[in-house]
């Protein structure tokens, strides 16, 4: 058995599995679940001040893993941490005293490619960068623009007023795709509608939800939709006598939905892609919806948070209390986040065992639960198993023997090859499901993009076990037996390298 060759394409699979920093940040909570049968352990929720050392206004932050993230705010500053928030380095701005516009919003769409908006007397500035580090200006938004989001490093909508806006060359230039209109029945009679959009989001590639708030005389929330990744829009749904200013909106998936409207008062949930809405006992959701995989979300408003941990279905407040009020915050996993405020403020969320000792200025908050790591467990038991399997195959080979011909295959490998059918079966299953269900929603594309890698593993375990139960002679066997190590090798990196992000004091 050649093992050089196979830590060779473990090698390859650690660097490409690395690319997808997001879907691996969003399971790193593995670390913190004891393997089946272990005792759990009594767990606790905990902020903790990462503050920059200036009295800056900070105005929003984006964590594209649990441990690299970027803070904007006043005096032109963007702030990066890669450990964090352990250390700050300020990549644009970071002097209070500077007279540079404020930058207000922050998006990314893998872990290096971004944009910022500042706004300036007479327009907004579209900032971009590419690397993470280096930010330049390719286009601008109007001054007063109320949203904007990218679904790739190329296609993004911004929405202004009653227009809607689309590019696809990464924000240099925008047209004018649809308007927020409508020929309606409301209150029994027909009438022509029109709406400012406060909110716009990707649910995936294709579908991007817009969300606002009617004018005129009729008072309704309206929400648009577009299936075509924002080439054309349509009014989907008219919530009759809410207000869908300064609102909130977050899709899990291109059906299951969440929003908000002004000042909290309602709260509102999708499973048909926006053509019914369902009220929600929860009525303290702010205007910022953030969920870190299907299972776990956040909203905040002022120092109340509500959160979620059953995907949306029960919703539970308490009351935070920080130095200063936060502005916006980020959830890049679900035992991770962050808030930002003014005069610097930066806080940092951790899940830790309830022992940890509590130090001043830390405020306590609710522990989000872990993650389930069986199938870690599966994959090292099957990798053990096939391990018994290799002897038996070099041993039929001979010190220096021909393994290319002859029978292979005896009693006890059948056996054992029957007994492993099942735990196949159960990784090969198992790890597309984790995925599935732990999918990370803060970076939507690379989550979407990495599951799909999973489930492509999962199929190749099973075709390369079948091949192995097949194979006629010692080379197919051992063929096969290499295809098998290397599949099992790119998903231990994937679920192991879900263990490697660095956690406080560690």
């Amino acid at each position: 058995m050649n093992r050089i060759a196979l830590a060779a394409r473990a090698g390859t699979a650690r660097v490409l599995v690395a690319a997808m920093l997001t879907f691996v940040a969003s399971l790193a909570a593995l670390a913190q679940t004891p393997p089946p049968g272990a005792a759990a352990s009594k767990l606790k929720g905990i902020w903790e001040p990462v503050n920059y050392g200036e009295d800056i206004a900070l105005l929003d932050v984006f964590f594209v893993t649990p441990e690299i993230g970027y803070v904007s705010g006043a005096a032109g500053t963007i702030l990066k941490t890669a450990d964090a928030g352990a250390s700050w380095t300020a990549l644009l701005g970071g002097d209070p005293e500077s007279q540079e516009r404020a930058i207000k919003q922050l998006w990314f769409v893998t872990p290096t490619i971004g944009w910022a908006a500042q706004t300036t007397s007479s327009e907004t500035n579209l900032l971009r960068t590419t690397d993470g580090d280096l930010w330049t200006r390719i286009g601008t938004l109007p001054e007063h623009y109320e949203d904007f989001a990218f679904a790739s490093e190329a296609e993004g909508v911004f929405v202004n007023d009653e227009q809607i806006f689309r590019t696809q060359d990464a924000g240099k230039t925008w047209t004018e795709v649809g308007r927020c209109a409508a020929r309606a029945e409301v209150g029994g009679l027909v009438r022509q509608i029109r709406c400012n959009l406060w909110k716009v989001r990707f649910a995936s590639p294709a579908v991007v939800y817009a969300f606002g708030e009617t004018f005129g005389d009729v008072s309704a929330a309206a929400v648009m939709k577009s299936t075509d990744g924002g080439a054309s829009w349509s009014v989907v749904q008219l919530l009759e006598n809410e207000n869908g200013s300064e609102s909130g909106l977050f899709f899990i998936d291109e059906n299951v939905g969440y929003l908000s409207t002004k000042d909290a008062k309602s709260a509102f949930r999708t499973t048909d892609g926006g053509v019914t809405w369902t009220g929600m006992p929860a009525t303290s959701i702010g205007r910022r919806i953030v969920f870190a995989d299907p299972g776990v979300g956040w909203a905040m408003r002022y120092n109340n948070l509500s959160y979620t941990t059953d995907g949306g279905k029960r919703w539970v407040s308490r009351q935070l209390t920080f130095p200063a009020m936060p502005n916006a915050f980020s959830l890049p996993r679900r035992d991770r986040a962050y808030v930002v405020g003014d005069h610097g403020m930066i806080y940092r969320y951790s899940v830790v065992p309830d022992a940890t000792p509590v130090a001043a200025k830390v405020v306590a908050a609710p522990a989000m639960p872990a993650l389930d790591n069986a199938v870690l467990t599966q994959i090292q038991q099957l990798d053990t198993r096939l391990d018994k399997i290799d002897a038996v195959v070099e041993a039929a080979g001979g010190a220096g023997g021909d393994a290319s011909a002859g029978d292979w295959s005896n009693a006890s490998v059948d056996q054992q090859l029957a007994q492993l059918q099942s735990t196949v079966d159960t990784v090969a299953t198992g790890v597309p499901a984790m995925g599935s269900k732990h999918r990370n929603l803060n970076l939507v594309m690379f989550g979407l993009q990495l599951l799909g890698d999973l489930t492509g593993q999962g199929n190749g375990l099973k075709e390369a076990f079948t091949s192995l139960r097949q194979s006629p002679d010692l080379g197919s066997a051992s063929t096969a037996l290499q295809n098998l190590h290397s599949t099992l090798d790119s998903m231990k990196t994937s679920v192991e390298s879900f263990q490697t992000v660095r956690r406080p004091g560690g």
